[in-house]
C-alpha cells in the first residue's frame, strides 16, 4: 500500500478504536444503557469514517452514496444474504451433533424456564409444548429482525470495514485484505471483551483471540457480497443475521459456560465452521467465473 493510504487506514482504526473504548468505559464507570450502547459503538465506526472523510478533504456525501449504493442486484442479496447464515448454522449443528455439543433441548428449557416464572399455574406439558414451538418460531422468525432493526445496527460498522477500510485496501476480496479486515474486526471489540466480557464472562483475553479467529473467518463472505452487489447493504443483512441467529449455538448446550466459550459457537467449532462456509464461497465463485466443464 502507498503511504498515504496507510495513513488513511491508521487514522480510521485508530479512531474506531478510541470512540469504542470511549464507549466500553462510560459504561464501565457511569452504567450506559446496553441498548444505547451497542447502537452507539457499531455506528461510531461510522463516525470514524465521516471524521477521516472530512480531514482528509474527499466528499462525504459521494463517499456515503457510493457505500450504500441502491441498485436491483443489492436489494436482491440484501435478503437473500441472510439465508446463507441459516445455512450455516445446519452446517454448524450437523458438525456439533456428533460431538453433543448442540442440544436444542437446551434452548427449549431456557424459554420454559421463563414460562414457569410467568405461568405458575400451568401444567409442565403445556410449558414444554409452548416453549418448543417458540424456539422454532424464534428461529425462523430471526430472518425479520435480521434485515431491519439488526441490519440497521451493523450498517454502522458495515460503512466502516466493509465500506471505507475496504475501499482502502483495493476493494477485492482476496486472502490478503480478509486477515487485515477480519483482525482490525475482531481486535475493535477487545476493551467491550476484556472490560466488559462482552461473548466471553470468564475466558476474557483468549476469547478476544478466537472471537478474532472468527471474525477473520466471517470476513471473506462479507467482503464477496459487498463486491457483488458493489454496496455494503448486503453485508449489512448478513452482519444483522449472525447477532440475530448465531447466539444459539451457544445457547442450545449444556455445556459449563467456561467450556461453552472455548468450544462452541464462539470459539473452535464455530471458527471451523465459518471457514468450512468461506472456502465454499471461494470455490463456488471460481467455478461460476469459469463456467461449467466443456468435453469432446
Amino acid at each position: 500500500m502507498v503511504r498515504g493510504v496507510v495513513l488513511k487506514v491508521l487514522t480510521f482504526v485508530v479512531l474506531s478504536y478510541v470512540i469504542a473504548l470511549a464507549l466500553d468505559v462510560a459504561v464501565l464507570w457511569f452504567g450506559l444503557p446496553l441498548f444505547l450502547w451497542g447502537f452507539a459503538r457499531m455506528w461510531a465506526v461510522a463516525l470514524s469514517v465521516l471524521i477521516c472523510l472530512v480531514l482528509y478533504r474527499e466528499s462525504v456525501s459521494e463517499s456515503f452514496r457510493r457505500f450504500l449504493k441502491l441498485s436491483r442486484r443489492a436489494v436482491v442479496l440484501y435478503f437473500l444474504t441472510p439465508l446463507m447464515v441459516y445455512g450455516v448454522l445446519g452446517l454448524y449443528v450437523a458438525l456439533a451433533l456428533p460431538m453433543r455439543l448442540f442440544d436444542f433441548g437446551a434452548y427449549v428449557e431456557i424459554i420454559a424456564n421463563s414460562l414457569r416464572k410467568i405461568f405458575t399455574s400451568m401444567s409442565e406439558e403445556q410449558v414444554i409444548s409452548i416453549a418448543t414451538t417458540a424456539a422454532y418460531t424464534q428461529v425462523a422468525f430471526a430472518y425479520l429482525p435480521a434485515v431491519t432493526v439488526n441490519a440497521f445496527f451493523a450498517l454502522g460498522e458495515e460503512i466502516g470495514w466493509r465500506g471505507y477500510l475496504y475501499d482502502l485496501l483495493g476493494y477485492k476480496p482476496s486472502l490478503r485484505n480478509t486477515v487485515i479486515v477480519g483482525v482490525l474486526w475482531g481486535l475493535w471489540h477487545a476493551p467491550a471483551t476484556i472490560l466488559l466480557g462482552y461473548n466471553y464472562q470468564i475466558n476474557r483475553y483468549l476469547g478476544l483471540t478466537l472471537f478474532t479467529l472468527l471474525t477473520t473467518a466471517l470476513t471473506y463472505p462479507h467482503l464477496r457480497v459487498t463486491t457483488t452487489a458493489n454496496s455494503v447493504l448486503p453485508a449489512a443483512s448478513l452482519h444483522g443475521t449472525v447477532n440475530a441467529l448465531w447466539s444459539l449455538t451457544v445457547l442450545a448446550s449444556n455445556l459449563p459456560t467456561e467450556q461453552k466459550e472455548i468450544f462452541l459457537g464462539l470459539g473452535v467449532l464455530g471458527i471451523i465452521t465459518w471457514i468450512i462456509a468461506s472456502v465454499t464461497l471461494y470455490l463456488t465463485t471460481l467455478l461460476t467465473r469459469k463456467g461449467p466443464l466443456r468435453t469432446g
